[in-house]
């Protein structure tokens, strides 16, 4: 088994995953391909992932439904979580990768074409123990409690300054001068997580490319960087590069709409921070060509996480982690913040719905968390 694995969902024909595999046979990168399809997905993409396969040499397993169903049969919990036709069947391709040894997983959108040369060889950055590679050194922005924009490091065709989806919604008043250099504090820590940035169409919240579109031509730094210990900023499932160790605290919940890579994100930074690892950012770039979406329907299943999203990263603050594992951290976040979230929900300080979203929302993470494969 390669130690690298490319993991995406799609309803698409993948076709930028060409692009991956040669880039990974260009530079002899021991990578695997593993695409999870949905009972909506185009018939062309089991073809086009046999077609990667055959024209690279870089092996891409496509997983049908029938495939999935057969894979999650030891895991019923979790079969019955995940729903059909929704984005989140990523997560099957994640665990895949996982059962068959990776010790990197990358997560891309279907529409994230590769852009930097050598893409892979950033998974060497990732991990730590013995066999891994030695933390890295590099600059570390933003200050314990407040967010960090970190698109302010991207260059856009009109100089407009924007953040990432996911961002706070109380600290978007306070952005300051986006163009005004910076300097770091130098940080030395093991990657937990490699947040590569985009080129093209960036990922940003459907309201603001409801009212102002947003393309980005370049990347201004010369290197990569570390949020701060504290320091709040969220990242994504695309152009994502995740140590194995991290993969039980990434878990993208069918139940919160177009927030569930952002939860998902600012637990596995509350956990990095008191395991003592670094969540990165920067190269390697991808250039995402967007399919086309219906913006006031993903506004639609944005709403919950603006409104809860500044709430929860408060909330996570305050958790007494005392286990050193990922998985046991995320149990013990979904112990404290699952109970404390219930009852608010009762005492009516939530509506119904919204206390059901974070019922099943913890539900899923206790299930991901408890797999034995992260055991």
């Amino acid at each position: 088994m390669s130690s690298t694995a490319l993991v995406t969902t799609t309803v698409h024909v993948p076709e930028a995953l060409y692009g991956y595999a040669l880039d990974a046979r260009r530079h002899g990168r021991a990578v695997k391909i593993y695409v999870a399809g949905d009972r909506k997905t185009h018939a062309g993409a089991a073809e086009c992932c046999a077609s990667v396969s055959r024209c690279t040499g870089i092996e891409c397993e496509y997983m049908s439904p029938d495939a999935q169903d057969l894979f999650l049969s030891p895991w019923p919990e979790l079969r019955e979580h995940l729903p059909w036709n929704c984005v989140q069947r990523r997560n099957v391709a994640v665990l895949k990768a996982a059962c068959d040894g990776a010790d990197v997983v990358v997560t891309i959108d279907d529409d994230n074409f590769v852009a930097d040369e050598d893409y892979f060889a950033y998974c060497d950055t990732l991990g730590s123990g013995v066999a891994s590679p030695p933390p890295q050194t590099l600059p570390a922005y933003g200050r314990p409690g407040e967010w960090f924009n970190v698109c302010r490091f991207l260059a856009t065709a009109n100089n407009y300054q924007f953040v990432p989806r996911g961002y706070g919604m109380a600290a978007r008043s306070l952005l300051g001068d986006g163009a005004k250099p910076m300097e770091g504090t130098p940080l030395t820590l093991p990657v937990a997580v490699l947040a590569g940035l985009w080129l093209g169409d960036p990922d940003i919240d459907a309201s603001t490319r409801l009212a102002h579109p947003v393309e980005v031509t370049g990347y201004r730094l010369d290197h990569n960087f570390f949020l701060a210990p504290g320091a709040r900023s969220p990242f994504n499932s695309q152009n994502t590069m995740l140590a194995r160790d991290v993969l039980p605290a990434f878990f993208l919940s069918p139940h919160v709409g177009r927030y569930d890579d952002i939860f998902a994100s600012l637990l596995v930074k509350r956990i990095a921070d008191h395991l003592g690892w670094g969540v990165s950012f920067g190269r390697p770039l991808v250039r995402q060509r967007r399919h086309a979406h219906d913006l006031l329907r993903d506004f639609d299943l944005e709403r919950f996480g603006m409104r809860h999203v500044d709430a929860l990263a408060d909330d996570l603050a305050t958790v007494a982690l005392s286990s050193e594992s990922w998985a046991a951290c995320v149990l013990q976040v979904c112990e404290e913040l699952g109970q404390a979230r219930g009852s608010r929900a009762t005492s009516g300080g939530e509506d119904g719905e919204n206390a059901a979203r974070w019922a099943a929302f913890f539900s899923g993470y206790r299930i991901w968390a408890e797999l034995p494969v992260w055991h």
